[in-house]
């Protein structure tokens, strides 16, 4: 199977199958095993792009073609739109290439007679793609074309971010470094460095954290055949997920003295439940703090499934966390055993995504206001039940991967309202990050921005349980 035929196969589970995109390409590539690195990139950049733009590319087509997008047959729109993407934005074929190779894709699927009709909508395409009239650009139709958004999610972010709605778009739209963390436990910064350059990766620090690495290079193609990946030295990491992970650390050192300074409590375990913790970053981050600076804790993690707890297996084998325990766990089911028992709750939960749609494209097709609102719901039940696990002084650290405030603010907000629980100032707990509200971090939350701050989009927040009295 060539690799435009895989693509098709993919964009199709995606498109209408409804499969989530990194899931599909990730079967799609684990099924064929025998493409050459060269084919696995060319089939990688057609796939998520095509999904990426696909409001863009229907756009596109819908200005070239009689017949609508919607009433297409599935595999001719698919077809369409691999080859306007093709065509606007992959240089690595004659157009006249492109155009020949979706005529043969159309016939494959046992669509002859239609070939003629996909030639011509892409050589009309190929032949004015550069005079192409698109909605005026400070228009809700024209951003939402531009950046391939719905409009609906382009209305609701200017309501909220005003002018900063085009840089986040446009955020959005750019490829995001690989970003990891290293190990502070494992080897020397300078063993990791060493062992990463030796393997053809150039790296530099964060400007949020010098302990998050930025890799580039060709080596990074390899990443996971690395020395430095697979004796657990490195974790792939965003930057935004490890400020969360530091804060839920600030927070166990702050518990760490409490214990050192209550003689009755000599012995025990400072013990912190993540409550959806797959894959596992924030947990393995806690873990290997912990033992580089000699922490007595216990990090369990829980997620809902065997599924996503063998994804966390995985990882504590690789890098090797003898602190560090999984569980499955419904996370809106409370368990007797933990109440009041945890230092710290890392509660990072299931969310709209719409941070990483630099990562996950086709997550904004998905989503509607009304399931916006589910998820709110879902986050709120779910704290309903984390908060009572922390103990009287303990902490909860609550993030999302979004930028929707009934998510995030608006979540804080309702928390605080309704728990004794006080918000923690984050300005004493984050590095200087440029554009952070002051105030945002004095009352305990930061949201980063694509295209404002150096990460993917994320909020954070943190919260220490009120001691009896109201006192701290």
């Amino acid at each position: 199977m060539t690799e435009r035929a895989l693509a098709l196969s993919i964009l199709l589970e995606i498109f209408e199958e409804g499969e989530m995109s990194h899931l599909a390409l990730r079967r799609g590539l684990a099924k064929n095993p025998g493409l050459e690195r060269r084919q696995r990139a060319f089939l990688t950049r057609l796939t998520e792009g095509t999904v990426e733009r696909a409001l863009e590319l229907d756009y596109v087509i819908g200005r070239y073609s009689r017949t609508p997008v919607r009433k297409m047959k599935p595999a001719i729109r698919a077809i369409l739109r691999m080859g306007v993407y093709q065509l606007l934005y992959m240089d690595g074929a004659p157009d006249s290439a492109v155009c020949n190779e979706a005529v043969k894709l159309t016939v494959r699927r046992g669509y002859g007679g239609l070939k003629g009709f996909v030639n011509g909508v892409l050589r009309r395409i190929a032949a004015e793609k550069e005079t192409i009239v698109y909605p005026p650009a400070d228009t809700l139709q024209g951003l939402s074309v531009r950046y391939s958004m719905p409009e609906w999610l382009v209305e609701r972010w200017q309501a909220v971010y005003g002018e900063t709605t085009e840089r986040i778009l446009q955020a959005l739209l750019r490829e995001r470094p690989l970003i990891v963390h290293r190990s502070a436990w494992k080897a020397s910064p300078e063993a990791i460095r060493k062992s990463l350059m030796a393997q053809g990766v150039q790296l530099s620090p964060h400007p949020y954290d010098e302990a998050a690495w930025i890799l580039a290079g060709e080596g990074t193609a390899r990443l996971r055949e690395m020395e430095a990946f697979q004796k657990g030295w490195i974790q792939v990491q965003d930057i935004s997920s490890q400020l969360a992970s530091s804060l839920a650390v600030r927070a166990l050192v702050k518990s760490g003295q409490c214990l050192k300074d209550s003689p009755h409590r000599a012995g025990e375990l400072l013990q912190v439940l993540d409550v959806c913790a797959a894959p596992g970053g924030k947990s393995a981050y806690v873990a290997d703090a912990a033992l580089a600076e000699e922490l007595p804790a216990r990090i369990v993690s829980r997620d809902i499934s065997e599924e996503k707890a063998d994804l966390l297996r995985q990882n504590r084998g690789r890098l090797g966390l003898t602190n560090w325990e999984i569980e499955v766990w419904d996370a809106l089911v409370f368990d007797p055993f933990w109440e009041g028992r945890a230092d710290v709750v890392i509660a990072d939960l299931p969310c709209s995504g719409l941070g990483i749609l630099s990562r996950k494209g086709d997550i904004k097709y998905r989503l509607t206001p009304d399931k916006l609102r589910e998820l709110a719901d879902l986050q709120r039940r779910i704290l309903a039940v984390a908060k009572r696990y922390v103990k009287p002084g303990g902490y909860l650290i609550y993030s999302t991967c979004t930028i929707n405030r009934e998510e995030n603010e608006e979540n804080v907000r309702w928390f605080q309202e309704n728990n004794s629980f006080a918000a923690v100032d984050l300005s004493g707990w984050l590095p200087k990050i440029a554009d952070c509200p002051p105030d945002d971090l004095r009352a305990g939350r930061l949201q980063l921005l694509p295209g404002v701050h150096d990460s993917d989009g994320f909020f954070l927040s943190a919260f220490q349980r009120k001691k009896e009295g109201g006192s701290q």
